[in-house]
């Protein structure tokens, strides 16, 4: 990994869709040396895959987050995502029917994990997806960075309507395409600050990723370069807010069963009613 590999890895973390031609654009190479380059990544299995992460609110689920110390692991069909981290900590996001259920679960993960280190379960309001939404993530699912036309010809529906649905879900924090990537490989740092002055920590933009924010509480994904660049962008946010909780992943892993199975009990439902 060099500093131009670096910059493909991290502009796939900022938009996992985006297309190798504005990447090359991005870094400043010709479109046959960013192909070669990006096979290379992926060869070497430094990219290993991409995955669509869906916000369990999408398809009317409650959702909550909660590290742990890793002295144990666990396995269970609620929990999503499953983040290792630096710091002997495992950070979970889990999902539940209720923030009652939610709450359950999370002492169901207490009983075998230990008392959590930090638990962010935020004000929110799970929605009911449109059935052009539903068509469009469970295509996602199969091939995150399957292109708008591809998608167009897959579930029958104009490209722009696409497009616009797509902007939607996206800016809504709904869903995201992510690269999955051999941080050990990679020489990426990836890292996480929950905060509850996130309005103060505008800075973390440059960075950021991905964040779950309500009201000025939140958690905020960063990938960086080397880890100077992030040790600055952590002592500046300690600075601001000394009790931000910073959790530096080593491997990450993103789930789309529940997803799949919800959009799915969803839609038939839906086909019920009209019939």
């Amino acid at each position: 990994m060099d500093s131009v590999d670096k910059k493909i890895v991290l502009a796939l973390f900022k938009n996992g869709r985006i297309s190798q031609r504005k990447i090359a654009k991005e870094v400043g190479l010709s479109a046959t040396s960013l192909n070669y380059r990006f096979n290379k990544l992926l060869e070497e299995k430094i990219i290993k895959s991409f995955s669509l992460y869906v916000n369990p609110n999408f398809y009317g689920k409650y959702v909550g987050r909660a590290s742990f110390k890793n002295m144990k692991d666990i396995e269970t069909d609620f929990i999503n995502v499953k983040v290792k981290c630096l710091e002997e900590t495992n950070v979970y996001e889990f999902e539940g029917s209720s923030i009652k259920d939610l709450q359950d679960k999370l002492s169901y993960m207490t009983k075998t994990l230990g008392e959590p280190r930090m638990v962010y379960i935020p004000d929110q309001k799970p929605q009911k997806p449109s059935g052009v939404d539903i068509e469009i993530i469970r295509t996602l699912i199969k091939n995150p960075r399957m292109d708008i036309g591809e998608i167009s010809k897959e579930i029958n529906i104009p490209s722009k309507a696409i497009l616009r649905r797509l902007n939607v879900l996206i800016n809504k924090n709904y869903i995201k395409i992510i690269p999955i990537i051999d941080l050990s490989k990679g020489d990426i740092i990836v890292f996480a600050i929950y905060s509850y002055a996130i309005s103060k920590l505008e800075f973390l933009r440059r960075c950021e990723f991905l964040r779950f924010v309500d009201h000025d509480r939140g958690i905020i994904v960063c990938a960086t370069s080397d880890i100077k660049e992030a040790e600055s962008y952590v002592k500046e946010s300690r600075q601001i807010d000394p009790l931000s909780q910073v959790m530096i992943a080593v491997d990450y892993e993103i789930k789309n069963e529940n997803a799949e199975k919800e959009l799915n009990r969803i839609e038939r439902e839906a086909l019920t009613r009209s019939n």
